[in-house]
């Protein structure tokens, strides 16, 4: 199937080492600043900029990989709680970094760092530091391996 590409990353093979999950339509990667273990994207494999531009498929599809995801992010990054954000920034004044459709999925428990004070997790999001290839790479095969993925 042919995706139509865009100029952003998203859209490039330097995100491949970061895929621990791909479907026909859409992938997920690991976070390559995460604000929290876990955080992690979904993607849609197709350049888009709005959850709106998504055919029924593809919107099936990031559903179904968003509910697929999740359960295993929160098992292994967060608490019994099961508390997470599900966000993305969609349109010109949203604060979207990357232009590219995407959701964030980022697994909070009591004692991340944002539950207390005044920071929060999103304005973080655009300060955090880089993993080294190192770490990030053991961070996306545990999920790999999780999810039985592999390419």
């Amino acid at each position: 199937m042919a995706h139509e590409k865009g100029s952003d990353v998203f859209c490039s093979d330097a995100i491949r080492p970061g895929i621990f999950y791909k479907t026909e339509h859409m992938i997920a990667i690991c976070d390559i600043a995460p604000v929290v273990y876990g955080h992690s994207l979904v993607i849609p494999r197709r350049h888009v900029l709005d959850v709106r531009e998504l055919s029924d498929g593809e919107l099936k599809d990031m559903h179904d990989t968003i509910k697929k995801v999740t359960p295993v992010l929160l098992r292994l990054y967060g608490d019994s709680s099961n508390s997470y954000d599900l966000t993305a920034q969609i349109g010109e004044y949203s604060g979207m970094s990357v232009r590219h459709l995407h959701f964030h999925i980022i697994p909070r428990n009591k004692t991340d760092e944002y539950q207390k004070g005044d920071k929060s997790v999103f304005d973080a999001i655009e300060h955090v530091k880089r993993l080294d290839e190192q770490e990030y790479a053991k961070r996306v095969a545990i999920l790999r391996k999780e999810l039985n993925w592999s390419e």
